[in-house]
């Protein structure tokens, strides 16, 4: 009897548990569908937002299968928040600059506006001055004829003297026209000149079409020179394997891929320096001739003959740059300043010879001579994520960087991009499968 007491009790604990198992299940299932059901709605309220989104966290049901769906769906959903509010601050950027050189433009147009208007009435004043001049002289003329024309017996010592002051006034009349006639012609010729200086200068994205060293045409150049004489300096492995006998083919591709990378890099840096320094000492020059002083940078190149320095100097921005090569000027000690273990002098040396070096120091010059100076980017570091807007893989494909390439061109610091840069790259969960074996490479 007792036996049979016991049976029926477990048995109803058992039918008890299956149903908690079920009623657990059936919340598991209907907690999961609401989380799908409200999916799409919410993706859509993060759409329409307008301001910055917190990351959600969903309530787990300790389940497995379920938790594991509801883990996807909560990455899902902060995924959607994530890429909103990089959007969001991308607008903010980007509204930011706009304002800014809506506000810079609206200054210079000001600014050329009151020149243009001072220039004016100068030009003006002097107009004014000369037809003074013309009727002046017109009522002497006549005066003269007349004097002339009277009866020779009557001319006396008395009208000669006139006749002589009046030559003399005319004279002295027609040499002021003259003056004032040349300051109206050098007057005009300064304000077109202002007009065009003031509308390019500073102002990157209005150029002269027809200058052939112009920020665009200079990031076409940029990216032949790797298309085509970085090729070619790529070419010396042969040639490096002397260096480096233990070491494999793609080992020494690598290698030269950080001199050439190295080559180019001394160039811009040491070109911006010739660059500064130039107008530093022609600024110097001039104020101890002229005697007066100089204290910033800017006032050197507000003055005049600095102005037309800097005209002379981008219209022998070739011939500077052929000198640059030939007398090796620049990068001299980069070896001396480079910490890599794999750096070799002789490896360098061929490739400063090349033909990739001197096109490297031409357009390193014609870019730190414009206004404003263009911007070569700085190296991303190693094991960070890839910028893929700002940069492209070489030959493996990933998600973080593990060395530079080619660096990255824009128009100026901060301005738009030229001409993207290139990285060799790896994925970040297989770091020790892919770059593991070459860490003496990356040091």
């Amino acid at each position: 009897m007792m036996s049979n007491h016991d049976g029926k009790i477990k048995e109803l604990q058992k039918e008890l548990t299956n149903r908690i198992h079920i009623r657990e299940n059936q919340q598991a299932i209907f907690h999961l569908k609401d989380l799908l059901q409200r999916l799409p709605l919410s993706i859509e309220r993060i759409n329409n937002q307008v301001s910055p989104v917190d990351l959600v966290k969903l309530p787990r049901m300790n389940d497995r299968d379920i938790d594991s769906t509801t883990d996807k769906v909560e990455l899902l959903w902060n995924f959607a928040i994530k890429l909103k509010n990089e959007l969001i601050k991308a607008n903010h950027d980007l509204k930011h600059k706009i304002d800014s050189v809506v506000k810079w433009t609206t200054e210079e147009t000001q600014d050329r506006e009151k020149e243009r208007k001072d220039h004016v009435k100068a030009l003006n004043d002097k107009d004014k001055i000369i037809q003074r001049y013309e009727v002046l002289t017109k009522v002497k003329d006549d005066d003269k004829r007349g004097l002339v024309s009277w009866p020779s017996g009557s001319i006396t010592s008395k009208l000669q003297q006139q006749i002589f002051d009046l030559q003399k006034i005319m004279a002295h009349n027609n040499e002021q026209y003259k003056k004032v006639c040349m300051e109206r012609d050098d007057l005009r010729n300064r304000l077109s000149s202002v007009a065009g200086e003031k509308l390019t200068k500073g102002n990157p994205s209005i150029t002269d079409l027809g200058d052939p060293n112009r920020p665009m045409k200079i990031g076409e150049k940029y990216g032949e020179l790797y298309d085509n004489e970085w090729t070619a300096a790529m070419e010396n492995t042969i040639e490096a394997k002397k260096y480096y006998p233990d070491l494999k083919e793609n080992e020494i591709e690598e290698i030269i891929i950080r001199h050439l990378h190295k080559l180019l890099k001394c160039c811009y840096i040491e070109c911006t320096l010739k660059a500064e320094e130039q107008i530093h000492k022609l600024g110097e020059a001039l104020a101890e001739t002229m005697c007066f002083t100089i204290k910033t940078k800017d006032e050197i190149a507000s003055l005049p003959v600095i102005r037309e320095a800097l005209v002379l100097r981008r219209a022998k921005s070739k011939d500077f740059a052929k000198f640059l090569f030939e007398n090796q000027v620049i990068c001299n000690n980069i070896i001396a300043d480079w910490d890599y273990v794999n750096k070799n002098e002789n490896l360098m040396q061929i490739l400063t010879q090349s033909t990739f070096f001197e096109k490297c120091i031409y357009l390193c010059w014609c870019m730190v001579i414009q206004d404003p100076v263009m911007y070569l980017d700085d190296d991303p570091a190693s094991n960070t994520p890839i910028d893929k807007n700002t940069y492209k893989e070489f030959v493996k494909s990933g998600d973080s960087v593990s060395y530079v390439v080619w660096p990255a061109l824009f128009l100026h610091k901060d301005g738009p991009l030229l001409y993207k840069g290139v990285v060799q790259a790896y994925w970040k969960k297989d770091d020790h499968d892919n770059i593991g074996g070459n860490r003496g490479l990356m040091l």
